[in-house]
């Protein structure tokens, strides 16, 4: 149970390390909205403002690296992969999920550990394609947007939170 515990959350950690690489560099320049994204952001819509938030980012960070528009194609083309395939994943854990949903109500319990052992075979799968995606990223950049990513990345983690004691 510890082991499955420990995967659960490497898969997750990983899963927000490599976040940092989604999205595309072709995207708005400064002053330009994107009509649907400001629509949904306008909304509500949670997941959308953080998508918009983190592809502002990016965005940011492909114009700091200063990126060729060969770099930018090829960051973009793994960025469509990498996006159809998580939509086939995902699609693919829902299913699991009812099938796991079905077994728990049918009292198969055998069957709703077998399918839920497959549920986080899929998960570690997806974080190590993450994984995979993050290398080809970063195996695009030269030697000097390497050194500057890392640059940035150390700037952004720098600024220590403080911690508030209760009394």
């Amino acid at each position: 149970m510890k082991k499955l515990v420990f995967v659960v959350i490497g898969i997750i950690a990983v899963i927000g390390l490599l976040s940092a690489f989604d999205g595309d560099c072709r995207g708005t320049k400064d002053g330009e909205h994107h009509p649907m994204r400001d629509k949904m952001l306008k909304d509500g819509d949670h997941h959308s403002k953080m998508q918009g938030m983190h592809h502002d980012g990016y965005l940011m960070m492909c114009e700091e690296l200063d990126l060729t528009n060969e770099q930018k194609e090829q960051m973009e083309d793994l960025r469509i992969k990498n996006k159809k395939e998580m939509i086939t994943v995902k699609a693919s854990l829902e299913l699991l999920e009812i099938d796991k949903r079905s077994a728990m109500k049918d009292k198969d319990f055998k069957q709703a550990k077998a399918v839920t052992k497959k549920i986080f075979e899929k998960k570690q799968d997806v974080a190590i394609s993450r994984i995979e995606e993050h290398k080809q990223r970063w195996n695009i950049l030269t030697p000097e947007q390497k050194e500057k990513a890392e640059e940035m990345r150390g700037e952004h983690r720098s600024p220590k939170r403080k911690i508030l004691k209760r009394k």
